[in-house]
Formats: structure tokens, C-alpha cells, sequence
């Protein structure tokens, strides 16, 4: 039921609020100048509510997205699953915030979206060199999604999701970087020769098992079963907890590790003190640069591991498991064969079926 109400304010002006009322809905309500504004705007709030359609309130016209962003980083972001990267994500809802915190639940439409898209796309990157890749630019998007879906399928704050609407900038498969043979040797002769006690074991470590920075680094012994010769990531990126097997001269490597270490306990890779992981970062650098690599990074290791696995004859599948994948899609970009190898499986192939049979 819809009702206007005329109103006159203490300067003797005149407005006209029109009042509707669904059964099983919230009573909404809204201000005009003219009466034929209100009643025109009473017609179709009733008409919408009684399809079902989304009519926003007083409060949803009244909050923002900057409310909304730090509710959801408030109450939502800590008990997220597979929340490992909530700093980054509420990094990226920051800008977020801090450009368009303004705006009101009920003006955040996919056009509003995509303009604030088209500022993310020329903003500069961090590492210099040009404005954020289009992968970087739809990392921003999927956390505003994600702020958008919580408030719409639990809170009721928006009637859907208006970042879905909106078109991603498309993604370069990106150039994956992998140790040839003296490459490899001359990265294992700078790690031995280094300062630092630490460094030779945790890149051996990475190439073994292809994992990433963030489980290697903070390793502590309680991870690690020198007995079974394996290794225990409790904290991944896809949420799931892997052990994994220690192989080759990896595990010279960190028996090594556990003799040097006088307590043998903590971290494995140890700091000044017992109360934080050594920092590897610079001695990282350091054997790096010596080893003459270019563009190279400690996570390419992992992309090292996955080219040889699958230089040895490793299929997909197999690639993906033992790097922790949780379907093909990831597997597939980090194992790139070299021309070399390419050749001798076609080589292979050819001798075995295509031989003239004369």
C-alpha cells in the first residue's frame, strides 16, 4: 500500500514523502519536491515489491561502500577459508576505499564499477615500468567481489553483485622462468660458497620439492621427519595441509642443516634469535646475483621444478600433484619444456611410428 504525505519545513518550503508498504517486506519510503515525483515513485516501489524486485531502503541509500568494505575486513575477512592472503586482499580493498569509499550501496552499479576499473588500469605499478598488469587489475576486482557477494547473499546490503557485469582485463600467460643445467650449477656454487649457512639448504629445498617461498622459509623442525625424509606444510595456498618427500641431494642438505643447528629445535632456518625465522631475502640476493641470473626470482625455483619434472617424463597430472596444484590449469603454465627436449620426444615419436616401412 502506498501513501504520500505532505510536508512543510520550518522555511516553509513543501515536500511530499511517499510511504509503501508489502507484506513480508521492509516499509521503504523516500522524499521528493513534487507530489508527481512521489506518486510516481510510490506506483513503481509498489509494483517492483510486489514482483520481487530489489527497492533500496532509507538505510541502503544512506551506507557506503567504505562502511561496507570494513565490516566485511572487520567480521568477514579473518574467518574467510583459505584466508592466507587476507593482507594482500585488504590491501587491494584499501584503494578501494580510499577512492570510492564514498559511494552509496545504492549508486554502486557496474558502470560505477567499471570506471573505477578504468583508474586501476592506469595506475602505476609498484615494481615501475609501466601502470598494473591486466592480471594485477582483476587481482583488485575479485576483491571487491568478493565484499560485493558477502553483501548481497548475507547481509542483504545489495540486491546482487554488480562486479560480475563487469568485463576483466584479459591476462598474458606470463613468461615462465626456469634454470637451465649452468644456470643451475652456478646458482648450487654461489649458495655453497655463501656466508650464509642457510641459503644452499633452502634453495635446495625449493628445487626438491618445488615448493613455494612462504612454506619454505618458516619451516620449523616439527615440520620436518628426518626419519621418513619429509616435509610437512601445514599452511598452503589452497588451504589444504601436504606432506612431502624429501629427495636426492635435499636430503644431505638438511641433515646438514640439523647438525649445524645447536638446539635443534624453532625454526629451521634461524634468525639472531629463537623468536623469528632467519631472513633470507638478502643472502638470497646476494648468491643470486653472483650466479650472473637475470630476472630471476626465488619463486621461479618452483617453476624450475615443475619444467624438469616434466623434462623427465612427468605428465600433468603427476605435475600438479607433486607441486600441490588443486586442478591441471596451474600445471600446465608452469611446465614448459625447452625446444631441446621437444625435439627429442617428436624425434621419438617419429622414429617409433613413422619409420618407412619398405
Amino acid at each position: 500500500m502506498a501513501t504520500i504525505v505532505r510536508r512543510v519545513g520550518h522555511d516553509g518550503t513543501t515536500s511530499y514523502q511517499a510511504r509503501v508498504r508489502v507484506r513480508g517486506e521492509r516499509p521503504r519510503s523516500r522524499t521528493f519536491k513534487r507530489k508527481t515525483d512521489a506518486v510516481a515513485w510510490a506506483a513503481k516501489a509498489e509494483s517492483d515489491l510486489g514482483h520481487g524486485s530489489y527497492v533500496p531502503t532509507t538505510a541502503d541509500r544512506r551506507r557506503t561502500l567504505g562502511e561496507l568494505i570494513d565490516k566485511f575486513t572487520a567480521e568477514y575477512l579473518p574467518v574467510k577459508p583459505n584466508s592466507k592472503d587476507g593482507a594482500k586482499v585488504a590491501a587491494m580493498l584499501q584503494w578501494w576505499k580510499d577512492q570510492a569509499g564514498f559511494v552509496t550501496l545504492d549508486k554502486l552499479t557496474p558502470q560505477t564499477v567499471a570506471g573505477y576499473r578504468a583508474e586501476l588500469s592506469a595506475k602505476p605499478s609498484a615494481r615501475g615500468g609501466g601502470v598494473l598488469s591486466g592480471a594485477t587489475v582483476n587481482r583488485y576486482l575479485a576483491a571487491l567481489s568478493a565484499v560485493c557477494k558477502w553483501a548481497w547473499k548475507e547481509l542483504g546490503w545489495l540486491s546482487s553483485n554488480p562486479v560480475l557485469a563487469i568485463t576483466k582485463r584479459s591476462e598474458g600467460a606470463g613468461v615462465v622462468r626456469f634454470l637451465s643445467d649452468d644456470e643451475r650449477k652456478s646458482l648450487l656454487t654461489a649458495c655453497r660458497a655463501s656466508d650464509d649457512r642457510n641459503i644452499y639448504c633452502a634453495v635446495m629445498l625449493a628445487l626438491a620439492t618445488g615448493a613455494r617461498r612462504g612454506n619454505i622459509f618458516p619451516l620449523q623442525w616439527e615440520d620436518v621427519d628426518l626419519e621418513r625424509m619429509t616435509l610437512l606444510f601445514a599452511d598452503t595456498k589452497n588451504g589444504q595441509p601436504r606432506r612431502v618427500p624429501i629427495v636426492g641431494p635435499a636430503v644431505a642438505a638438511i641433515r646438514q642443516q640439523w647438525e649445524r643447528d645447536p638446539t635443534q629445535k624453532g625454526w629451521v632456518f634461524k634468525g639472531r634469535s629463537d623468536d623469528a625465522p632467519a631472513n633470507l631475502d638478502k643472502p638470497w640476493a646476494k648468491v643470486r646475483d653472483a650466479a650472473g641470473l637475470v630476472d630471476f626470482r626465488f619463486h621461479d625455483l618452483r617453476h624450475t621444478t615443475a619444467s624438469y619434472l616434466t623434462m623427465n617424463g612427468a605428465s600433468l597430472a603427476e605435475v600438479a600433484e607433486a607441486l600441490g596444484h588443486r586442478t591441471l590449469v596451474m600445471a600446465r603454465r608452469y611446465s614448459h619444456m625447452t625446444g631441446d627436449h621437444t625435439r627429442s620426444v617428436l624425434e621419438r615419436m617419429a622414429g617409433n611410428f613413422l619409420g618407412d616401412d619398405e
